[in-house]
């Protein structure tokens, strides 16, 4: 049996980075998700902690990256709608 080589082992502690670095991520955005969506009823910045918890997870995920460019867009026309209202009620 060969012994292995410098290569291999570098793609080895490559592909242990890709890996860890995956799961970094998954656990990263999740506990932004989930602390997000907690603060939509409690104290803080609810749909910030969303958007940055899926914006994160759009690093790995396309499904994230989805949910994130749509949320962005209806948190945008909900401001925009806002921002109307209040100019109007001056």
């Amino acid at each position: 049996m060969a012994a292995a080589g410098p290569l291999f082992i570098i793609d080895r502690v490559e592909a242990i980075y890709a890996s860890a670095r995956r799961i970094g991520v998954l656990i990263g955005g999740s506990v932004l998700l989930v602390a997000g969506l907690a603060m939509l009823v409690l104290p803080g910045p609810g749909v910030a902690a969303i958007i940055a918890g899926l914006a994160l997870l759009g690093t790995q995920f396309e499904w994230a990256r989805s949910a994130s460019g749509w949320l962005r867009e209806r948190f945008a026309a909900v401001l925009a709608a806002v921002k109307r209202k209040v100019q109007r009620s001056r």
